[in-house]
Parts: C-alpha cells; structure tokens; sequence
C-alpha cells in the first residue's frame, strides 16, 4: 500500500531531528518514499497538486448538475471517463476538504487565479482557432503524464476506473 508512494513529513521548529529519523526510518522500511518539508512548501505544492484537482472537480460536477438543470438533459447518465473519473475525485469527504480549502485559503486562491489564467488563454485560442497555440499546449502537457509514470506515480496502463 505503502510501496513507492509519497510519506511527507512536515518539520516544525519544535521537533527533534531524532524524532524526524525515527518517522523517516519508519516510513522507508514499509516501502514509502519520505521528504521532509517545511508546512508553507507542503501548502504550496499541494494547493496545485491536490487541492486543486479537488476543487475542479467540485467545480465540474457542479457545473454538470447545472447544465442538466438548465437545459433539462439527463446528461449525468452518459458520463464518460472524465466526468466519470471527476465525479470519483468530487465523492471525496465534503467536510475534510472543506477545512482543507479554508486552511490553505491563500495558496488555494493563487492556484485559481493561475488555472483561470490558463483556462481563459486556451478560451481564447479555441475561439481564435489558434491551431499551433492549442496543439502546443497539448503537447507540453501531455509530457506530464509521461514523467508520472516515469516517476512512478501511476502506471502506463488506463483502467478506464473498471478495475
């Protein structure tokens, strides 16, 4: 379970170097990968990495639901893979990731601010019709699944949630 997979422990000012040996020994023998960090560099990371993937997948849903709503669709009941695997992400505990986005409310806002940004400029090129702009970003951010897997935090193998 363990095997491979991210154990962070986040160093305060008040804990013993010893007591941070004996967490990293703990977690390296059943298997997990350790990095120490300090709590702001945890926020930080994980308000793009987590907490945000998170959200947009609240977001979608959400958005799903108002678009059956509006246009009185039952779209819901043709959720393909990516609906589909948002919805997984949006069934995560309501209050735990409540408290997460209020706790890291200033990351998690910045984090917005850049996928909004980013959002609006592939907007921008769809209408344009942009060809080599959107074929571009594409391509960059399809590398991104490649150096997952080649860091091993997925395998190459979709299981399209069926499994």
């Amino acid at each position: 379970m363990f095997s491979d997979r991210w154990c962070i422990i986040i160093k305060e000012k008040n804990i013993k170097k010893d007591n941070i040996n004996i967490l990293t020994k703990f977690w390296k023998k059943i298997g997990a990968k350790v990095v120490v960090m300090t709590a702001e560099k945890h926020d930080k990371i994980f308000s793009i990495t987590s907490h945000l993937p998170h959200l947009i997948a609240y977001n979608l849903v959400k958005s799903a639901q108002d678009f059956e709503k509006k246009q009185n669709y039952e779209l819901i009941k043709y959720s393909a893979g990516g609906l589909r695997d948002f919805s997984r992400i949006a069934a995560s505990n309501e209050i735990m990731w409540r408290d997460i986005f209020f706790n890291n409310k200033n990351n998690i806002s910045k984090a917005i601010d850049l996928f909004v940004k980013n959002l609006n400029q592939f907007k921008k090129d769809i209408n344009s019709k942009n060809n080599k702009s959107i074929v571009k970003k594409l391509i960059q951010t399809k590398k991104v699944r490649t150096k997952i897997i080649k860091l091993k935090q997925d395998i190459d193998k979709p299981d399209f949630g069926r499994n």
